[in-house]
């Protein structure tokens, strides 16, 4: 078929089927771990090291994403963080023993991050509520996908005693999306010249994203655990119930994406979100009924939806002239708050146990309130050469 038959897809739908992917990968290996963990004989010690391995890759790429997307282009580093997820994924699935597989995890989180660097710059071009929509309705389809992961890899160890082949699905997609992608023009290549530095308003967004990926994360690997000892329902029971925080998250998302909040600024949307969060996560801790649990759970996901596109956005508008930069920056933060997050309030639950250490959650939001009250406004306009392109709608 010649290209002018073949259909394409545009440069919005091309970076929101990206994300989609990269969601799947990013929930498909935290349900592919216990299948790793049974194949190869792992400890759960061993088995809990591929989250961080992931996570690692996420700091890797937050700290190089934008300085390779400057020397080589944004298309190119797509093409390459394609070529490295897919082969991340062939890694686990063959992987013969324990340091195969954590490789592979490494590399999902460095193409996974990478990928996601140039999308946000593109998605966030167009500014004020339209960036914001687009961001939400992209961060939206990959909360479905990446809740589509536990369900396929489920069918397939169930119905075909093949796990693999769940986790392997997303080759076939990112095969797709190469083959009708339109490839954006980039501007020509600058002189070079001193780097662009970050404002400092943009470091108070960069400490807000921490807060806000830690609070996601935090609600996801210890939701479940808080709900089930405080309502005393089983822990199979008490995973369902936290499903609504996924829920809720979706729920959030779309809504932003569909222009909630549009006459609204951005704080605005993260201080509610916010007090959000703090409602629900005080739900699941003084409650032991089961329906005030779940609502709790479905709030503080509504709450917590706009916390990462949200961040993103302000972040990118915060840093006008250097927008990969701080878009790389933006996902180290979100390196730094998966890395840290679940595990620190592990240590704190150990101590004093997971209920009792579970209101760290709401010192995190009252944190981010007190960050978005004293954070400065920025100044600064986009330059020209970040006007939104032609094919940025969704069409």
């Amino acid at each position: 078929m010649s290209d002018a038959l073949r259909p394409r897809l545009n440069a919005t739908w091309t970076d929101f089927s990206y994300l989609a992917i990269w969601g799947y990968l990013l929930y498909g290996v935290g349900t592919a771990t216990p299948y790793i963990r049974a194949d190869l004989g792992l400890t759960g010690f061993e088995a809990g090291l591929h989250a961080s391995a992931l996570a690692v890759g996420v700091l890797a790429a937050g700290l190089t994403a934008d300085s390779v997307a400057q020397k080589i282009g944004a298309n190119r580093l797509l093409d390459i963080a394609v070529v490295d997820l897919i082969f991340a994924v062939v890694l686990i699935a063959a992987a013969p023993a324990l340091p195969i597989s954590l490789a592979g995890a490494l590399l999902i989180g460095l193409g996974g991050a990478s990928l996601g660097t140039p999308i946000n710059v593109s998605l966030g071009r167009s500014g004020g509520a339209e960036g914001r929509k687009l961001m939400a309705q992209a961060n939206a389809w990959a909360m479905v996908t990446a809740a589509a992961a536990p369900l396929a890899i489920g069918i397939a160890a169930a119905q075909l005693h093949a796990w693999r082949i769940g986790l392997l699905l997303p080759i076939a997609a990112f095969v797709v999306v190469a083959a009708l992608r339109t490839r954006q023009a980039e501007a020509p290549a600058q002189p070079r010249g001193p780097k662009a530095s970050l404002p400092g308003s943009y470091w108070f967004v960069w400490a807000f994203i921490v807060i806000g990926v830690a609070i996601e994360f935090s609600f996801v690997y210890w939701g479940s655990t808080v709900v089930g000892r405080k309502t005393g329902i089983s822990s199979a029971d008490a995973t369902i119930l936290a499903s609504l925080f996924i829920v809720g998250m979706f729920i959030g998302r779309a809504a932003i994406g569909a222009g909630l909040g549009a006459g609204r600024g951005i704080r605005v949307l993260m201080a509610a979100g916010l007090g959000l969060i703090c409602i629900g996560g005080s739900l699941i801790w003084l409650s032991s009924n089961q329906a005030l649990s779940g609502l709790g759970l479905l709030v503080g996901g509504l709450g917590t939806a706009g916390m990462w596109p949200l961040g993103v956005t302000l972040a990118l508008q915060d840093a006008p002239g250097a927008q990969l930069q701080a878009a790389a920056r933006a996902t180290l933060a979100s390196g730094v708050a998966v890395l840290f997050a679940p595990s620190a309030l592990g240590l704190i639950g150990d101590s004093i146990g997971v209920v009792s250490a579970w209101p760290a959650i709401l010192v995190m939001a009252v944190t981010g309130l007190v960050l978005l009250a004293v954070a400065p406004a920025a100044t600064g306009q986009a330059p020209p050469d970040l006007a939104p392109p032609p094919s940025a709608a969704l069409t």
